[in-house]
């Protein structure tokens, strides 16, 4: 069976959307799923951070990334016999620049069940060279001149063929590079939202855009509120039940039950303990009480594999807390500070 490509979509910036795909995807590997994340966010890149005592030295200086993967294929197309050729014949000599395992690195962790692996494909190796070459893509070149889409479907298929998951991390806003995120490459697209009015109108427009417009792709629309505070209940209901109607019939491919009782259970709580560092709820909350971070990450991730997966297995305290140690930001001493004295983390 093929995996599923799922994009985490924000309309704005700030909603907790990247979080949330990296939570969600350590509680799939945790349950021995084989899991690739994926940074396109490319001019804010920052999934990585939530990742970081995972990730070996030299990984991310050292391993080429999204970019490269796409700076390679262009390259490709210089070739004389680049033009020549179609269909299969033209995917067999260019699939090889396809292949996201060779532009990807595994988290260093061994503790997922056999067979289990979260895979990351930053955006780039943060070099100097980065931001040109960033600024160098063209979207509507590589689409029109470069049999752009054909090599995303071959993209879209060497994940779905090496994965049970996909996560990518799509930029904000409206772009040519947010529209490959959320209409060429998903299967499921998770709409990220706060509960202002211009989060919840600009994400459910985008929302009715992909579900409409591109209806034949039957993508699956899963609305999700961010952010939400507990302290100011009254306001927070009445932003979910804007959302509802905003959101009309989605998430589609469900029956009024189902979605009635999906926007009952799925919203994101706004904890400030999170707001310093880029933690994983997944090691932080000891447990997935309702109200906590790890309990609503839990039920996105039971919509997102239809039922399949639904909690994060049991992790040791003492092994939980060391971890958490490593995620926390070192307190810099007034003295040490006036000293000039650097404090690395430990």
């Amino acid at each position: 069976m093929d995996g599923q490509v799922v994009t985490f979509y924000s309309y704005k910036g700030g909603s907790g959307r990247t979080m949330a795909l990296a939570n969600v995807a350590w509680i799939l590997a945790a349950n021995g799923k084989r899991v690739l994340v994926v940074d396109w966010n490319l001019e804010v890149p920052g999934l990585y951070r939530f990742f970081m005592p995972f990730i070996g030295a030299e990984a991310l200086s050292s391993t080429p990334g999204l970019i490269q993967l796409i700076q390679d294929y262009e390259w490709a197309t210089t070739r004389a016999d680049y033009h020549s050729g179609t269909g299969r014949n033209w995917l067999e000599r260019f699939k090889e620049h396809a292949s996201v395992r060779r532009y990807s690195f595994s988290l260093d962790w061994r503790r997922f069940p056999l067979g289990a692996t979260l895979d990351f494909l930053s955006s780039g190796q943060m070099s100097p060279g980065y931001v040109s070459t960033l600024m160098g893509l063209d979207w509507q070149d590589f689409y029109e001149l470069l049999r752009g889409g054909e090599f995303v479907d071959a993209l879209r298929a060497d994940m779905k063929q090496h994965y049970d998951y996909v996560l990518i991390d799509s930029c904000s806003g409206l772009s040519d590079t947010a529209d490959i995120c959320t209409i060429h490459l998903p299967d499921t697209v998770v709409a990220c939202f706060t509960l202002s009015d211009q989060n919840i109108d600009g994400t459910a427009q985008v929302a009715r855009t992909i579900h409409e417009k591109y209806r034949e792709r039957n993508i699956q629309i899963l609305p999700v509120p961010m952010r939400v505070d507990l302290a100011a209940m009254s306001k927070a209901d009445a932003g979910r039940a804007l959302a509802r109607r905003r959101f009309a019939n989605l998430p589609n491919r469900m029956s009024d039950v189902e979605r009635r009782a999906y926007w009952r259970e799925v919203a994101v709580p706004y904890q400030t303990y999170y707001a310093y560092e880029e933690l994983l709820a997944t090691i932080a909350d000891g447990n997935n009480t309702e109200g906590t971070l790890l309990y609503a990450y839990e039920r996105l991730a039971g919509y997102i594999t239809q039922g399949e997966v639904t909690a994060l297995p049991p992790l040791d305290d003492a092994i939980r807390s060391r971890l958490a140690a490593r995620f926390e930001r070192p307190l810099i001493r007034a003295e040490d500070e006036d000293a000039g004295i650097d404090v690395e983390r430990q």
